[in-house]
């Protein structure tokens, strides 16, 4: 068996300022690379108590850094990527105690690494976890600055579909081969515009394009749903679009694929962006007082084939 230990070259631009308002992908590795958070089993992924915690501290960024927007994220079994938008620390709400306003992301990754290692620390001696020589996480992290929407689609496809691609994954001591995405990935050499403009700001924020969401939006009218607001903007991101059906209120995430090779669009809301979708459906209520009242949850996958659009609406997706 071929084994291919090369690391993933990082990919920080000199003299880039990692404050600012943009998307970016992260990937964080174990030290000597030890599966301590699972294991993946014909393509199959299965996070242990260990996994499990590492999950909670990275939707723990968002309360702890006000600027910070949670994305696509998984922990593979020796290591984490995820998707984290960054946005401007004038519009961020007022910071709960201890949290830190345009925090950089070098910041926002130390105290991550900071509170994981402690409660492994304690896991190891309370819980039996598997112990490790030094430290739990390798010294540097790695990032990459999002350009577009089309590299924040096929990122979060790779996010979602990396269990299926252990076998390829760099981090895999015994992988068997290379994965295209790296190669991709390592083409970006040269710094992306420091202060985005206006569209390339909103395609970053948004899932889909104008025509995406006016497609969902006029399938959503001829199944008898009432649009109430799209892109509602909050301090906390955006909902796609807001609806009346059947007698409630639908907080409607828009997910599109240009491809099924790594699964539907509505199978990328995972765990941490319905937990970030709920959170925006409470700044709605709050917002309009609308009190206690019915709420779902709704997803609109768009496939795009040959040039002609499936669309699939999920009721109560979440």
């Amino acid at each position: 068996m071929t084994w291919f230990l090369k690391r993933r070259k990082s990919l920080r631009l000199q003299g880039y300022d990692y404050s600012q308002e943009r998307a970016y992908f992260l990937t964080v590795v174990v030290q000597k690379r030890l599966c301590l958070f699972g294991e993946i089993v014909e393509g199959s992924l299965t996070n242990n108590n260990a996994g499990e915690m590492i999950t909670k501290w990275w939707g723990k960024l968002e309360d702890k850094f006000p600027t910070v927007i949670n994305d696509a994220f998984v922990v593979m079994p020796n290591h984490i990527h995820g998707i984290l938008f960054l946005k401007n620390s004038r519009e961020s709400i007022t910071p709960e105690k201890g949290a830190h306003t345009g925090a950089p992301l070098h910041k926002i990754i130390q105290w991550f690494k900071t509170m994981t290692t402690n409660e492994y620390i304690h896991g190891v001696k309370s819980r039996g976890w598997q112990p490790f020589l030094g430290t739990l996480w390798q010294r540097n992290f790695y990032e990459h600055v999002i350009r577009d929407e089309e590299s924040l689609n096929r990122i979060r496809e790779y996010i979602v579909a990396n269990p299926q691609r252990w076998d390829l994954d760099g981090e895999n001591l015994q992988a068997t081969g290379k994965d295209d995405f790296d190669r991709w990935l390592a083409a970006f050499k040269t710094k992306p515009v420091s202060k985005p403009n206006k569209a390339a700001s909103a395609d970053l924020r948004h899932v889909l394009g104008e025509t995406g969401e006016d497609l969902a939006a006029a399938t959503l009218k001829k199944q008898g749903y009432k649009v109430l607001e799209r892109n509602f903007r909050t301090p906390l991101g955006e909902i796609d679009l807001i609806a009346r059906h059947q007698g409630m209120l639908v907080f409607i995430e828009v997910k599109t694929r240009t491809s099924a090779r790594f699964g539907a669009g509505q199978e990328a809301v995972h765990y941490g962006k319905q937990a970030r979708y709920r959170r925006l459906a409470d700044y709605y209520l709050k917002q309009k007082r609308l009190g206690e009242i019915a709420v779902r949850f709704d997803v609109v996958g768009i496939l795009w084939q040959d040039g002609k659009p499936q669309v699939e609406v999920i009721e109560g997706a979440f």
